[in-house]
């Protein structure tokens, strides 16, 4: 969120894990040729084109197997460079062959007509997800992030576009003053000159030093990867949701009854369901002292206007508003519960159904008091999906809640949650907005 916005600094120059060493072992190299599709499209930039084209073009000379280079379009047939290059295109959208590298090299209309046109974005993202890396020079990150391929990730553009792809990309982690960014399978460069440098820490990443030292000495660059000002981010040991995943049938919460509710087959129950934006926050404390508006944690009742606002904008759109309430399960006779009530009390132990049923008849009461902004509400009273795939692996707060996740109709996780609520400052306490949320909303409705 915009709180995670990376700014510059001294250390933000250097990679922050030894990334290179993937793929120097032979073994580890890819067994076949990998397939490196090139997006061109009318006006494309030809620096951006050619120098990632060059780079990967002649791995065939330094490796085996190396890659095999090709370009796609809109269609088949010639399109014309900025600079007035003529270009011939192989294969339009639809006639493309797998593609285990994806390549978007800036062009004229990459942050304006480019991005309406849904067939295109559509392509991207679908070939993104399944190709091995994807890879964007200047403003082809637009189209990436269109897409929903950044979601989630550190990424860069054309340093005189930074401002605006912030604006555009709010959830995004944009990073400026380097020449790449690398975090996961995004590759994402600041275009220009610098077009060979991203294309070069790809080959080094999947042929190893070697090949990628060989490359530049044939292209007369001295390639030295500690020289170039880049961030490269290791895969992280994450358990949570990713942009991408489908929340599975085996998720599920419960109804104030204490029957366990699938959410796939609760959503799929539901006709002209769109979108869903399911949101895990704090439910009622026992002893109410309005101190929150009935809720034990004041973030998650900061939380409802703007969900409120998004319910009545975004309702009648066809997007289902899903709220799950869950209790304070660490501190629990901070809120007029009994310790340790909500812990690992088997569901017939007297203590804890004790608490759970005051929790969701104190939970009720607060529903209809304060008239929550959900189609639908359930309740967690484990905690089992915010201390499970729910919470956000950059997150490192107990509680994480409020958290909202904007989902497809079918349960597809559209981007990275909303969770920047930090407890321990004073002052306004979310660091994210009703606008950053509908922004996502947005996009998965183009979708």
């Amino acid at each position: 969120m915009k709180a995670g916005t990376l700014q510059r600094s001294a250390a933000l120059f250097v990679a922050l894990v030894a990334a290179t060493a993937v793929g120097q072992d032979a073994t580890t190299r890819p067994a076949v040729p990998m397939n490196v599709g090139f997006l061109v499209l009318e006006g494309v930039y030809n620096s951006e084109l050619m120098a990632p084209w060059d780079i990967f073009h002649h791995t065939v000379f330094h490796t085996t197997p190396g890659m095999r280079v090709f370009t796609v379009g809109r269609e088949a047939g010639p399109v014309t460079s900025f600079e007035g290059l003529r270009l011939d295109v192989e294969f339009a959208l639809e006639e493309a062959p797998r593609i285990d590298v994806l390549v978007v090299p800036s062009a004229r209309h990459n942050m304006d007509s480019d991005l309406q046109d849904r067939r295109l974005i559509e392509w991207v993202r679908a070939r993104g997800r399944a190709a091995k890396y994807v890879v964007s020079l200047c403003d082809g990150a637009f189209v990436l992030a269109e897409a929903g391929l950044l979601d989630g990730r550190r990424c860069t553009t054309f340093p005189g576009d930074i401002a605006a792809f912030r604006k555009r990309y709010t959830g995004l982690n944009v990073v400026e003053g380097v020449s790449f960014v690398a975090d996961g399978a995004a590759i994402t460069g600041a275009g220009g000159a610098l077009s060979y440098d991203p294309a070069l820490y790809l080959v080094q990443t999947l042929y190893g030093d070697a090949v990628a030292r060989g490359i530049g000495r044939g292209m007369v660059l001295q390639w030295d990867l500690d020289k170039v000002r880049h961030l490269a981010v290791a895969p992280e040991a994450v358990t949570c949701y990713l942009p991408g995943d489908r929340i599975g049938p085996e998720v599920t919460a419960e109804a104030a009854d204490g029957t366990r509710v699938r959410l796939v087959d609760m959503v799929g129950a539901r006709d002209g369901v769109k979108a869903v934006v399911l949101t895990i926050l704090a439910g009622a404390e026992a002893v109410d002292e309005a101190k929150r508006g009935g809720f034990w944690c004041e973030d998650s009742f900061s939380e409802i206007a703007g969900l409120r606002h998004l319910r009545l904008t975004y309702g009648p759109k066809g997007v289902l508003f899903v709220g799950v309430l869950c209790p304070p399960v660490r501190h629990e006779v901070l809120f007029g519960y009994d310790e340790g009530a909500f812990g690992r009390r088997p569901d017939d132990d007297p203590v804890y159904r004790r608490n759970r049923d005051r929790f969701v008849e104190a939970s009720l009461k607060l529903v209809e008091r304060a008239d929550l902004p959900f189609d639908v509400v359930l309740f967690d009273p484990r905690f089992e999906m915010l201390d499970g795939r729910f919470k956000w692996f950059q997150d490192d707060q107990i509680y994480g809640t409020p958290t909202t996740w904007v989902l497809t109709a079918d349960m597809e996780v559209a981007g990275p949650p909303f969770y920047m609520n930090v407890y321990e400052t004073e002052g306004r306490k979310l660091r994210y907005g009703p606008d950053d949320i509908a922004g996502l909303i947005d996009r998965v409705l183009r979708w």
